[in-house]
């Protein structure tokens, strides 16, 4: 007979197909049951879903319950934590995943909890990197499901205990008004399925989506009991069953299968507006924000404002909440979902100009903070109303109406209309900048050299040439002597999916854009840029019979800019969408098959192989309960094949396909989930139309494309894309805050600690690294707090 720990609970989604608050006045009821049928003695415990912001969001209107709810968790007939929330493990960055962790076990503590799972019972796929974090927080166990394959229950996944919850966490038939024979007919289905890939210990969640517990279950569990011969079946945790598993199977890397179960690879792309606002809130908040006042605190004995950071992180991680990155939910919820990130931007700019202030002075000299891991070459803006030395060789790029920083973070001042006045934005070229330093900006540190040329049909610098050739785009490596022709191409095509899966039409032929319009600008010797227009012919929608042969233009604007120093280009991209049911990519076209890439992770970087001639057409329809495998892949900021290098704000969907790497602009379509979604065989959610799912109006993509194979570079042009300097006059003098003489390990964090500054740091490499005194293990994440 084998041994059944049954853990009851509820899977909680804070928004998805209802808004919030409607969705807290469902988890008050849900929660107000639970108490009552662990105070009655029906329920001995409840796995209150891995994450503390439910509890967080019920005691916001029930307060008066804390000390009882301490209590169960004391008595652990109510186990909670370790997340904040429930979050993706490939759209948020590795830092953001470890704050949300962070912030769940400091709420779990404050209750009285102890012991963690890293319960990822509906992630969408699990990153390789799950297992660093986990250990870097002193948890040694997990709870998986959705990626796993084939693979047997009890796991060990590099150096942490894994289960596998074979059937998901979906599990209701004991809420039915079924028979209790027929209760247990179905539910000995399951077992038996589960069964197959354990031991003699089998883990049985009873529960499902916003689901309440089942009624009068201490009675149901007695009288299944009665009618099995094979199973004994006892209400515990998982962390009692964690306890009985003898043995594992040891496994190691990503988790992305979709042989058994869906991984929905569509919501990388559904909503690419809400993914570009994370990358940019995740940017500013984590390695702008935090750090300035962190090195302004530490090293010129500013206000700490780590407090209002802390606020800022738990705004921002309520989107991390897997359904609300995902955009997979109504398109109120994903109105609060972009009011978060305005709140959380608003903190965080809040939080730097209030620091710059502190640090500058009216007749300073003029510096420069960079933040990067990186020394910074390159061009640096200034947003001033002052007049810039002349030795700078600024370049005005455009100007403003407003009031200056000076009068806004005045606190003994209201700025009124004699104050509202013109700002400019400069450009100025600097070299030099020493990683994680303050830098006063002389003569010596300005760029003189002049590496940019420009035609009428080109522009180039040392590194990159880049011509319209033919109507064509070419772009030229000049390193490495190579050209590519029609190097740049954008396709369009039907989707008749929804917010979890890209639905392909049988047979569809892709649209292809045109270049229609061209020109080049060169802004001193600071920059060049080449401006093109390409018109692309895409039908008004899509259905399952097909494309509509009405069609609307669609103009594709793009600047291609190259600056004096770089050695990447950087591409601006404006549409506006006009159509429905359809996806629009922008593609690479390299030199060979892509057979594997390596992309950005949470930490570090992971290889992914590809079949570059698969054809995901071929197998259209989906048989039922079945989701076809893509040829798209998730990646953080850079993905990297064949000397290419792409990095992205915000598009975190890539597709291969013979010898081209396609970016995903767009993925429009209309409902969470269609039912009749042709790569997908079985609905995913609720029908529910969502208009703005498919992005009318204006689009906007920014990334950089370069010719580099070296992993390390990729991270330092990441890092410069995304923009790691403040500007400010000040009197302090140029200093480093502190020096990482090792390629190998990456500072992911800086932020205040009650003894000094703590840096969060990566072992990038497969070896063990030192760092001055410290020794880090490889794929190490380690904290190091530098002490007053």
């Amino acid at each position: 007979m084998k041994k059944v720990t049954a853990y009851v609970h509820t899977h909680w989604d804070r928004e998805w197909y209802r808004e919030f608050e409607d969705f807290r006045l469902r988890l008050i009821e849900v929660f107000n049951e639970v108490i009552s049928a662990i105070q009655n003695g029906d329920l001995p415990c409840f796995y209150f879903d891995g994450q503390t912001s439910a509890l967080e969001d019920y005691l916001e209107i029930y307060p008066e319950k804390t000390n009882l709810i301490k209590n169960l968790i004391k008595e652990k007939k109510l186990r909670i934590g370790a997340f904040y929330c429930s979050a993706d493990s490939f759209l948020v960055s590795g830092e953001s995943l470890y704050r949300n962790m962070e912030i769940g076990i400091k709420k779990s503590k404050e209750f009285g909890e102890t012991d963690f799972i890293g319960y990822l019972s509906d992630t969408f796929g699990h990153s390789h990197c799950i297992p660093y974090i986990l250990k870097s927080l002193n948890i040694n166990k997990a709870c998986l499901w959705r990626g796993l394959g084939d693979l047997n229950a009890d796991l060990t996944w590099d150096g942490i205990d894994v289960t596998y919850l074979i059937q998901g966490y979906f599990q209701d038939f004991l809420n039915s008004s079924l028979s209790i024979k027929k209760k247990a007919e179905l539910l000995k289905k399951y077992l038996d399925k589960i069964s197959l890939k354990s031991s003699d210990n089998v883990l049985l969640p009873i529960g499902a989506d916003h689901l309440c517990i089942p009624k009068n279950l201490k009675q149901q569990i007695q009288e299944l009991n009665k009618i099995y011969d094979d199973y004994e079946i006892e209400i515990a945790t998982p962390f009692e069953y964690f306890k009985k598993v003898k043995s594992r199977d040891k496994v190691s890397g990503e988790f992305l299968n979709n042989k058994l179960n869906f991984i929905l690879p569509g919501v990388y792309s559904s909503r690419i507006y809400v993914k570009q606002a994370n990358a940019n809130s995740q940017w500013l908040l984590s390695r702008i924000a935090e750090p300035v006042q962190a090195v302004a605190h530490y090293f010129f004995d500013g206000k700490n404002k780590q407090n209002e950071i802390d606020y800022a992180y738990k705004t921002l991680i309520k989107n991390h909440a897997h359904d609300s990155i995902y955009g997979c939910n109504t398109d109120k919820v994903q109105d609060e979902v972009m009011q978060r990130y305005e709140k959380t931007d608003s903190v965080s700019n809040g939080i730097v100009k209030r620091t710059l202030r502190d640090l500058s002075c009216k007749d300073g000299k003029f510096s420069v903070i960079n933040l990067s891991n990186f020394d910074y070459n390159g061009l640096v803006k200034i947003r001033t109303n002052k007049k810039l030395p002349k030795f700078l060789n600024a370049v005005k790029i455009g100007s403003s109406k407003g009031f200056t920083d000076e009068k806004l973070y005045n606190i003994n001042d209201i700025p009124i209309t004699e104050d509202y006045t013109t700002i400019n934005e400069y450009l100025i070229d600097v070299k030099g900048l020493s990683a994680f330093s303050l830098t006063n900006i002389e003569k010596s540190l300005i760029n003189t050299t002049k590496n940019l040329s420009v035609s009428n049909s080109s522009i180039e610098n040392n590194n990159i040439k880049i011509e319209v050739k033919n109507s064509k785009i070419s772009f030229t490596d000049k390193i490495k002597n190579e050209i590519y022709d029609d190097f740049i191409c954008f396709t369009d095509r039907a989707d008749i999916g929804d917010s979890y899966n890209f639905g392909g039409l049988k047979n569809d032929k892709p649209l292809n854009a045109k270049l229609i319009k061209f020109s080049t600008k060169k802004q001193k010797e600071h920059r060049a840029i080449l401006h093109t227009v390409f018109k692309i012919e895409i039908p008004k929608t899509s259905n399952d019979k097909g494309r509509t042969k009405t069609k609307y233009t669609h103009l594709i604007n793009m600047d291609i800019i190259l600056e004096n120093q770089s050695n990447y280009a950087k591409l601006n991209l404006k549409f506006n969408n006009k159509s429905t049911n359809h996806i629009l990519q922008i593609g690479f076209n390299l030199k060979e098959k892509i057979f594997s890439t390596i992309n950005e992770d949470l930490f570090g970087t992971t290889e992914r192989k590809f079949n570059p001639d698969y054809n995901i057409y071929d197998d259209i329809p989906a048989p039922r309960g079945k989701e076809l495998k893509p040829n798209t892949s998730p990646m953080q900021r850079f993905v990297q094949t064949q000397n290419f290098g792409l990095v992205t704000k915000g598009n975190c969907e890539y597709e291969v396909n013979k010898n081209t790497l396609y970016l995903t602009l767009l993925r429009a379509t209309g409902v969470i989930s269609n039912p009749k979604n042709t790569t997908r065989g079985t609905p995913a959610g609720p029908p529910l139309e969502t208009p703005k799912l498919q992005c009318l109006g204006e689009n906007t993509a920014e990334f950089a494309i370069a010719f580099e194979s070296d992993e390390l570079n990729m991270f330092k042009m990441a890092e410069s894309v995304y923009y790691p300097c403040l500007t400010l006059f000040t009197e302090h003098e140029s200093q480093k805050f502190f020096e990482i003489n090792n390629d190998n390990i990456f500072v992911y964090a800086i932020k205040t600690d009650l003894n000094g500054i703590m840096l969060r740091l990566f072992n990038n490499s497969d070896k063990k690294q030192m760092l001055n005194d410290n020794e880090f293990q490889s794929k190490e994440i380690k904290n190091i707090v530098i002490k007053r």
